[in-house]
Formats: C-alpha cells, structure tokens, sequence
C-alpha cells in the first residue's frame, strides 16, 4: 500500500509583480518610478494614489478644525472681565426670576419674563455698570439682551449691538457710531452670541445654536453648573466667579459644536477641491514642459503626464502628514509647498530636455 502525498507548492510571486511592487515603493522618492508609473501603467494605481494623497494631507487641518473649542478659547484664562458680567448677568436673571428656556424646537422662549422684568427700565436689556475707584468714571462691564422680536433676525441683531445701535430699532445709542466697548451676551431666538473686549480694544466673539442645549434654564447657570450640580463656593469669591467661567465655557463649546461641524466639512470640501486641482495644474506643467518641438520626451501624453503628477503626491502628502501636526500653524500650506517642491524636481531633474 503505497501513500501518495500531495505537496504543498507555495505559489511563488512572479518576478514581474516583484517589480511592479517595488517600482511602486521606489515612486515615494524616486522620480524616474513616477515617470515610469505615469507612462506605461493603468490608471488604477495613479488615480488611488492621488485619492489617498489627498486624503492624507486634509488630515491636519481637518484634524485642527474639529478639536477647535470656541468656549475654550475665549474663556481660556481668568480675565475677571467677562467673567464678573456673566455673574452679574445671572444674578440679574435670578433676582428678575426671568426664565429663558431652550425648548424642544431648539429655540428660546421666556413667556414674556423678560420684557415683564425690563419694564420701566431705561433700555429693553440689562446693563451692568461699576466705578472705577481711581477716576470715579462709571463704566459698563456687560450688557445682556433677548431678541424677543419677531421681525429681527438674530444676526441683524447682534450686528446692532457690536455696531452700538439699539437692536430692536437699528439707531444709533450715542450720537456717534463708535465701535462696542464692553462685554455682551445676546440670547437670540436661534443662537447664542458671547462678546469679549479685551483692554487692547480686540474683539472676541463666540455664536452659537441651542441644538446642543435642549431644556436649559440660563437662569439657572447663577446656581448650578452646566451638569446641574449646585456650585460650592460662596458668590462673590474668586472661586464661584471661576466657576461661572467654566459653566460658560462648557456652554458656548456645546452651543458651538455643530456649526463648528459644518464648517470643518464644508473646508474639508473646499480644501479637496483645491488639492485635486492642483494635481491637475502639476500634471498639466509636467505636460507643457515636454512639448518643445526638439524635445524627445514630447512622446508623453496629456494622460500619462497627469499620471506622474498622482504618483508624485504620495510623499508630500505623507510629509505633510508628519509636518501638520508639528507646525500646526502652517499644515493648510504644508502639503502644497511640499508638493510642489517635488514636481519642481522632477522638472528639473527627470523631465528636462537633455543639451547637447
């Protein structure tokens, strides 16, 4: 009885793949593989390496748009300017018991608490003033104001108030337009503005939707934070106004957050389109560079030029990967100064048309 066993014979990786692998490799550094990918292979490889490219280079700043937070970078450190208003504002909303409630529409309601508490005020919103000690000049530390009309929309709104115009009626509040000074917060009917004047006179504002904010009472912001869990410290210290900064800060990152979405896939979409022509621009100077009438690489076509252009993205997107997040400030540029110092090389180096 004889036993015939089967052997196992590995398929061995023909030679031609062999190349074609590491020609693939090779076209990171090399820019004789690009030309050589360009002109004898498909568009498969090309085409997904330009895609993957591109994909790779939006990562930093796409990376860098969505941890952005509005709340902490306006309410990064104690400035006790803001954050004192917000105090006062809470307080104002307290003793007035002036509930402003985001409802299920995610809109803002205040069943007529506000206007019934700013009657036989001067103004229809809460002004915060002090007394500076040293000049005895009364100045504004924060106005608070509720676009409760139904025909003013809340950007016009809040365009009123940084213009220093009364926001219901568009005039002027002074007889001079002059540019805001102080702090404000402005509860519109569909978004939440926060203004910061810094002593340099710069202005920082945060807007925001009530989307994230469903069943909040601001009122309630003067007693609790903004998990609901009542504050420990005593008011007017230093640790309840640090406090009411972080609760405010939690709330403009949240009232923030979706716009801040939009906004970071809208550039994602905007940055890609850039990106992808660009490669085409390159593809096309490869492409103008070869068409010298004595030139012998004038044997490359339109196509085959746009395909070393997509095989060269490849490592000045990964550079740029790697550079992104280590200069954060210049990952929208990196890929394109990278990228084009490399198809500049391969014009100069691979594709100039030799002297005799």
């Amino acid at each position: 009885m004889s036993n015939n066993k089967k052997k196992n014979t590995k398929k061995k990786m023909k030679p031609e793949t062999k190349q074609k692998i590491g020609l693939g490799f090779a076209s990171l550094v090399n820019n004789e593989a690009c030309i050589k990918i360009g002109r004898n292979w498909k568009w498969y490889f090309p085409v997904i390496t330009g895609i993957l490219a591109i994909m790779i280079a939006l990562v930093p700043s796409f990376t860098q748009n969505m941890q952005t937070k509005l709340g902490d970078n306006l309410m990064n450190a104690p400035s006790y300017g803001i954050e004192n208003g917000l105090v006062h504002v809470g307080e104002f909303l307290q003793e007035k018991n002036i509930d402003l409630v985001v409802n299920e529409e995610e809109k803002l309601e205040d069943n007529g608490s506000w206007e019934a508490a700013t009657t036989g005020m001067e103004h229809s919103w809460y002004t915060c003033t002090a007394t500076n000690p040293d000049t005895d000049e009364e100045y504004v530390i924060i106005e608070a104001f509720y676009n409760n009309s139904e025909t003013v929309k809340d950007l016009d709104f809040a365009n009123n108030v940084l213009a220093n115009k009364d926001p219901y009626t568009g005039d002027l509040r002074g007889s001079e337009e002059d540019v805001y000074d102080n702090a404000a917060v402005i509860f519109g009917k569909e978004h939440i503005y926060i203004i910061k004047v810094g002593s340099d006179g710069s202005v920082g504002q945060a807007v925001g939707r009530y989307d994230r904010l469903i069943g909040v009472n601001f009122k309630n912001y003067a007693t609790s934070d903004f998990d609901g869990v009542a504050y420990t410290a005593d008011p007017r210290t230093y640790d309840y106004t640090n406090a009411v900064r972080e609760t405010w800060r939690r709330v403009i990152n949240a009232a923030a957050e979706s716009d801040k979405n939009i906004q970071a896939l809208s550039y994602l979409g905007i940055m890609a389109a850039v990106y992808i022509g660009l490669a085409f621009v390159f593809g096309l100077v490869i492409f103008l560079m070869t068409r010298g009438k004595k030139n012998p690489l004038r044997i490359y076509t339109f196509w085959e030029t746009q395909k070393m252009a997509y095989t060269a993205a490849l490592c000045p997107a990964i550079l740029s990967l790697i550079l992104g997040f280590l200069i954060t400030s210049f990952a929208l540029f990196m890929f394109i100064f990278l990228y084009g110092i490399r198809i500049m090389w391969m014009s100069m180096r691979s594709l100039r048309a030799p002297t005799y």
